[in-house]
């Protein structure tokens, strides 16, 4: 695992002195185990190392036979010794024992296409020296980052936004438009970055670079539920199998290796397989809440004794949240709507003390069905045919009546937000369920001059991708939208940040290419077969789990973000949202702001996930924008 950066001039000028070096400074916790740096005049790759496979010989950059291309790789190939195997017979020659310089000669063997060849996690840059061109690829589901920017006479890329800023011309400011669609969704989706010049290289693409033109090449694109239907009971043991398969690859490491254990089913099947890959007791590592209501740390404790794991837990404190606050506030270079990444960033710090490499559990809800929002969708289909009296006014003004609750994905939370969207498109409505603010909330929230470039709506930018769906049933069209947009914006974003700032390498054996393609495909009567959520996961533990911790109520790694704000991050957000800063920024109607506040405090309405939306834009908004200007 890395932090990657370059720069590639094309208007035939040389690089200035010392930028490529403050790009490594900025991202060296992605890699403090080495730097290494390829110069020309007008072009440089760089590479921070850590260190998991081939500690004594993977450093990078890695050179060709011939040293005509040069590649700088973050990630890991799962499959690379058997691909090493296939060129080494085509008459490949390696210098070097890992992976990094396995893609490199699959770029010579297969050119742009060797992406397809490649099962794992990755970003990566090929310079070609003599042809002067550029190539970077990055993974089917975007699990590494990478970041672009379009310069005057060069082009930059980094893994981390942060890298790019010292190259910006009028230095760090916000991009409005993205910002705009950010706070709609609660993450930045597809190609939007917060910060203006600076775009995500979108996942499943490769691009070109020549003479200053980037062409982008989209290589791989998921289905769902377009398979034959199969009983689930044939279906269970094959999926036991390819996990199987999966983890005995994906455990592969020169340092040691743990699990997060959150008390799931997701990261409880990658335990229970990576147990038996273990050539000892694994070590399992989980994070407490006091609030009972959010904590699974006693179930997680429970799984981690059916399998015999080496379990270490860890309970957050009031001042541990706190650090975690103002910790994430620096770590994170884009603000972020879900408050999982203080408890995240403590688990991962944690972990490292005893690992350098981590299995979880991400991606098990987008890949087994395992939100509620898709069996919400189900009822929804029914629901739009009742009567508009009883689906606009009467069931809406009883639910909006429900009083606040602090549980995790309450019933009042739930009926709330299924009410929501009803008149428009099941998937539009599915942003609207997930997401955070609508067009009504910005433009009470926001001074006007900030809501006008804000510009369209996030439905608007992401109505190609609906359109480009070819599912036939609601749930898996769904799916496939949470692959393209909340896996990668949400869930891999936070596991990559928050990992990394602790230099620790998460791996993500769910979201494992042959996993992927082959459970994808199943129809969703399958995967939610008898109307149950993650019926295939659920059946494939049956055996090595008491009933009662299979039907266990989901609970997430969601905290009790609403209560934190009501006490101990209370005197944080006031003392950061004053009325006088909040008119003196120009950015926030102030008494909005506050009557948001107050109606949470009072817990006459709860606000808590928009409260931390705003929090935790406005931290972002005082590091990387208002203490540069």
């Amino acid at each position: 695992m890395c932090g990657i950066f370059g720069i590639v001039r094309h208007d035939g000028g040389p690089l200035r002195a010392g930028r490529i070096e403050r790009m490594a400074d900025v991202i060296r916790h992605r890699g403090p185990d080495n730097t290494g740096i390829h110069q020309e005049p007008d072009v440089a790759l760089g590479n921070n190392r850590l260190a998991i496979i081939d500690v004594a010989t993977g450093n990078q950059p890695i050179y060709n036979e011939d040293e005509s291309l040069c590649i700088v790789f973050n990630g890991e190939i799962y499959n690379y010794r058997a691909l090493r195997t296939k060129l080494v017979a085509k008459g490949h020659v390696f210098r070097t024992k890992g992976d990094t310089e396995v893609i490199l000669h699959a770029f010579e063997e297969y050119g742009e296409r060797c992406v397809d060849h490649l099962n794992g996690m990755y970003a990566f840059a090929i310079w070609n020296i003599p042809n002067r061109s550029l190539f970077l690829a990055r993974d089917r589901l975007g699990i590494k980052p990478l970041y672009l920017a379009e310069l005057d006479g060069e082009v930059a890329f980094a893994s981390e936004p942060k890298a790019l800023l010292d190259l910006m011309p009028d230095g760090a400011r916000p991009d409005w438009a993205s910002l705009g669609r950010f706070f709609s969704l609660g993450y930045f989706a597809l190609d939007d970055c917060a910060f203006e010049g600076i775009s995500r290289f979108p996942a499943a693409h490769f691009a070109w670079l020549n003479s200053g033109n980037i062409e982008f090449t989209r290589f791989w694109r998921p289905t769902y539920g377009m398979g034959e239907s199969v009983p689930i009971q044939e279906i269970v043991p094959r999926v036991g199998e390819i996990v199987s398969d999966t983890l005995e690859i994906e455990m592969e490491s020169d340092e040691p290796v743990g699990v997060f254990l959150s008390g799931g089913l997701d990261s409880s099947l990658v335990a229970l397989y990576a147990q038996r890959h273990s050539h000892g007791r694994m070590p399992s590592f989980s994070l407490g809440f006091e609030e009972a209501t959010h904590d699974e740390s006693d179930t997680a404790r429970d799984i981690a004794k059916c399998f015999g794991l080496d379990h270490h837990a860890f309970r957050m404190s009031q001042q541990a949240l706190t650090d975690s606050l103002f910790n994430v506030a620096a770590v994170m270079d884009e603000p972020f709507g879900d408050s999982t990444v203080l408890p995240l960033l403590i688990l991962s710090q944690y972990t490292r003390h005893e690992v350098k490499v981590v299995l979880s559990g991400w991606g098990g809800d987008e890949l087994f069905a395992g939100y509620p929002t898709y069996k919400a969708h189900s009822i929804a289909r029914r629901y739009r045919h009742l009567p508009a009296l009883l689906t606009r006014q009467m069931i809406p003004a009883v639910v909006n009546r429900l009083p606040v609750s602090d549980k995790y994905m309450s019933f009042e939370f739930k009926a709330k937000r299924f009410i929501k969207g009803v008149e428009l498109s099941p998937e539009a409505q599915h942003f609207i369920w997930m997401g955070y603010m609508d067009d009504a909330w910005k433009a009470d929230i926001f001074q006007p001059q900030i809501a006008r470039q804000m510009g369209g709506t996030a439905i608007e930018k992401l109505a190609p991708v609906i359109d480009a769906l070819e599912e036939p049933d609601i749930v898996s069209r769904i799916m496939h939208l949470d692959a393209l947009t909340f896996l990668e914006g949400n869930g891999l974003f936070q596991a990559d940040r928050m990992t990394m700032a602790a230099s620790l390498e998460a791996r993500v054996p769910l979201l494992n290419n042959d996993l992927i393609d082959f459970v994808s495909a199943l129809p969703i009567s399958v995967k939610m077969a008898g109307g149950t959520l993650k019926a295939v996961l659920k059946e494939l533990l049956r055996p090595h789990l008491p009933k009662a911790i299979i039907d266990l109520r989901k609970k997430g790694f969601g905290p009790p973000s609403a209560n934190w704000l009501r006490t101990v991050l209370r005197p944080t957000f006031e003392s950061v949202f004053t009325h006088e800063r909040m008119a003196a920024q120009g950015i926030f109607k102030p008494e909005s702001i506050e009557k948001l506040a107050h109606e949470h405090m009072s817990r006459k309405r709860d606000h808590g996930r928009l409260l931390w939306l705003l929090l935790s834009f406005q931290l972002w908004y005082d590091h990387f924008i208002a203490a540069k200007a």
